[in-house]
This record gives C-alpha cells, sequence and structure tokens, in this order.
C-alpha cells in the first residue's frame, strides 16, 4: 500500500524531472560554445604577445574567469549524465535496486552540501554585489557576475540532484525505473 502510494507520487514528477533534465542538458550546450570563445581569447593573446609584441592586459584573465562558468553550470549535467568520478570497487557489484537504495541514502548527504554551497555562494555573490567589489589588476572587472556563478550552478546541481534522487527512491521503492 505504501509503495504504491509513494511510487505513484514520484512517477506524477515524471514530467517536472524531464523538464529539470532538458534544461540542464540546454545550458550544458549553450555553455560548452564558450570553449571556442576561450580557444579564441588564448589565441588572440598569443599572437599579441609573441608576433606583435604587446600582450593585452584582459584576454588571459578573461579566459581564467570565463572558465569558471563554463566548469560551474555544467555541473548538473554532468551529474545527470552519471559522469563524476567515483570509486566503484563495491557500487559495481550492486543490483541495479541496491545502488539505487545506496544513492538515495548519499542524496541526503548531496542536499545537505550542496545547500550550504548555495546558501554561503550566494552570500558571497550579495557581498560583492553591494560593495561594488572588483577584481585586481589593470582591468578590474566587477566580481558579483562571477560570484553569481556560484548560487546559479549550484541551483542547477540541485535540481539535477533531485531528480536523480526521485529517480533512485521509485526504483528503491517498487523496483522498477520511472519512465
Amino acid at each position: 500500500m505504501v509503495v504504491e502510494i509513494i511510487g505513484g507520487a514520484i512517477s506524477k514528477l515524471s514530467p517536472i524531472l524531464r523538464g529539470i533534465e532538458k534544461a540542464n542538458e540546454y545550458i550544458a550546450r549553450v555553455i560548452t560554445w564558450l570553449n571556442i570563445v576561450m580557444i579564441c581569447l588564448l589565441i588572440y593573446h598569443v599572437v599579441m604577445r609573441y608576433f606583435v609584441g604587446s600582450p593585452s592586459t584582459w584576454a588571459l584573465p578573461l579566459t581564467g574567469k570565463l572558465f569558471v562558468p563554463y566548469w560551474m553550470l555544467v555541473g548538473g549535467y554532468v551529474l545527470l549524465q552519471d559522469a563524476h568520478v567515483r570509486m566503484d570497487v563495491l557500487y559495481q557489484r550492486l543490483t541495479p535496486r541496491k545502488k539505487a537504495i545506496m544513492n538515495s541514502f548519499t542524496y541526503l548527504l548531496f542536499f545537505f552540501y550542496c545547500g550550504l554551497i548555495l546558501i554561503y555562494g550566494w552570500d558571497w555573490f550579495w557581498l560583492s554585489y553591494i560593495r561594488e567589489a572588483r577584481f585586481s589588476g589593470l582591468w578590474r572587472p566587477l566580481v558579483w557576475p562571477l560570484r553569481l556563478i556560484v548560487p546559479v550552478s549550484f541551483s542547477l546541481i540541485i535540481l539535477a540532484g533531485f531528480s536523480n534522487f526521485s529517480r533512485n527512491l521509485y526504483l528503491a521503492i517498487t523496483g522498477r525505473e520511472l519512465e
């Protein structure tokens, strides 16, 4: 009885879970285009430095700053693809249902950890926003746009985690994959 109630409730979330997954996939596809921008910036910097003799003061730091959203905003997609590094010595020997049970418990720690990063990341962003903090150096861009990436990316990661958690919980309870 309880299994059917919980399983039915989770199965009703299926369209929402698919939406979360599609949103993370779309963001990852868009963000991967930053690779081309970063490569062009590095080529520009190298050409200006070694062939023209006038290195840019902004191309190299900008490339480093663009790597942050590239790396962080695809975290939810990587989580959904189960592509994070983990030690599979024991895990690989488990049945799919036992893996789902283990994942369901570990996602509770995951939500706690990511929730803390989201909360403190927001504070970190907000403090730099109200203070109009700037990076050091000649260019001195504002800090807050880059720091906003932390709460945004961890919101996406938490949503992806919710999707995975729901799917794992459904498998753990019913023994079937969620459609």
